[in-house]
C-alpha cells in the first residue's frame, strides 16, 4: 500500500513522521541569466529516478518551466548535518550546515516534451553527491514514482480531498531554519480527472509567485481508508500534483487560467483571485523517468 511504503521508506533514514518528510522535500529556486540577475523565483521539489536494472540513480529538483524561462543558473539552498538523527526540540539536525549552490542549467535540464505540460526537471546528483562525500547526510528528502497514487489505490479517491501544498508563496521561507511554507485546503475537482481536458487539476488553495512548482499532497490522518471500506490507523500521504497556476477574474468578468508569475515586478491590480491553484497530474513527472534514463518505463515492466 502506497502509505506504508512511503513511511518505511522515510523511516529507515531518519526518526520522522511523514508530514515531516514532504516539509523536506522542496527547495526554494531562485533563476536568472547569471549569479548577479537572480529575479525569478520558484519551488522545485527533490526527485529521484532509479534505473531498475543497473540501480543507477540520479536526483532532480523538478518545477515549472516558467520558473527557468530564459535563465542559465539556478540557486538553491541545501541543508546537511553530521548525523541527521540528532536534532533540537525543532526537529532540525544539530551542527546544520546551509550550502548555498549555484548550478549551470547547461547540460543539467530535462524539459518534459509536450509543450503544454509545464514541468521540467534540473539535474543536481553532482552537487549532491559532493555534500554526501564529504562525511554528512543531507537533510531531504526525495520524492520518486512510488509516491504516486498505484492503481489499486485509484479507486479510494473522491471528489474532494484533503491536501497540502509545500512550497514558497511570493518566495516566503523560514531562511533561519531553511524551511518552506506549508498550506492546507482540499481539492475543488476531481485530483485524477483532466480538468477541461487537460492534464490538470483545480485545488482550493491561494497560490502566489513563488509557488510555481509546489508540490500536492493527499493527507489522510489519524485514519485513513482501505479498499474494502474499512479505517485503519495511520497517515497516507499521496503525491498527486505540481501547482502551476492560477484561476484570475479579469473586471471584466472573464476567467482566465494563468502561470503564476516567477519574476517579482510591482503591478497594477486589474484582475481578481478566485483563490484557485491548477496543478498538474503528478504521474506527468514519468515522463521526466524516461528523459534521464530512456527505456526505463518499459524496464519497470
Amino acid at each position: 500500500m502506497v502509505a506504508r511504503t512511503i513511511l518505511n521508506i522515510f523511516m529507515q533514514n531518519t526518526p520522522f513522521p511523514v508530514e515531516n518528510a514532504i516539509a523536506r522535500c522542496t527547495v526554494r529556486i531562485l533563476a536568472g541569466i547569471d549569479e548577479a540577475s537572480l529575479n525569478s523565483v520558484g519551488t522545485g521539489f527533490f526527485y529521484k529516478v532509479v534505473h531498475p536494472i543497473t540501480n543507477l540513480s540520479k536526483t532532480l529538483v523538478v518545477t515549472n518551466k516558467h520558473v527557468i524561462s530564459n535563465a542559465k543558473v539556478v540557486r538553491i539552498v541545501i541543508s546537511s548535518a553530521e548525523d541527521l538523527s540528532d536534532v533540537n526540540q525543532y526537529g532540525q539536525p544539530v551542527g546544520r550546515q546551509d550550502d548555498v549552490i549555484n548550478w549551470s542549467l547547461a547540460g543539467h535540464l530535462f524539459e518534459h516534451p509536450d509543450a503544454e505540460i509545464d514541468l521540467c526537471g534540473i539535474d543536481v546528483t553532482l552537487p549532491l553527491g559532493n555534500i554526501l562525500h564529504s562525511g554528512r547526510q543531507l537533510r531531504a528528502m526525495f520524492l520518486d514514482s512510488t509516491w504516486l497514487p498505484e492503481s489499486q489505490d485509484l479507486a479510494l479517491v473522491r471528489d474532494i480531498e484533503q491536501v497540502l501544498v509545500v512550497g514558497y508563496p511570493n518566495g516566503m521561507w523560514d531562511q533561519h531554519n531553511n524551511m518552506p511554507v506549508a498550506r492546507q485546503g482540499v481539492t475543488a475537482t476531481h485530483p485524477l480527472a483532466p480538468y477541461q481536458g487537460k492534464s490538470n487539476f483545480l485545488i482550493d488553495v491561494a497560490a502566489f509567485g513563488g509557488s510555481s512548482g509546489s508540490p500536492v499532497f493527499t493527507y489522510e490522518t489519524p485514519l485513513f481508508r482501505l479498499a474494502h471500506g474499512g479505517l485503519t490507523p495511520g497517515t497516507r500521504v499521496q503525491f498527486i500534483g505540481v501547482v502551476w497556476g492560477v484561476v484570475e477574474q479579469a473586471l471584466s468578468g472573464e476567467l482566465k487560467q494563468v502561470e503564476i508569475p516567477a519574476v517579482q515586478t510591482t503591478v497594477a491590480i486589474v484582475k481578481a483571485s478566485l483563490n484557485l491553484a491548477i496543478a498538474l497530474h503528478s504521474r506527468a513527472v514519468l515522463a521526466l523517468d524516461e528523459l534521464v534514463f530512456p527505456g526505463i518505463t518499459a524496464g519497470r515492466g
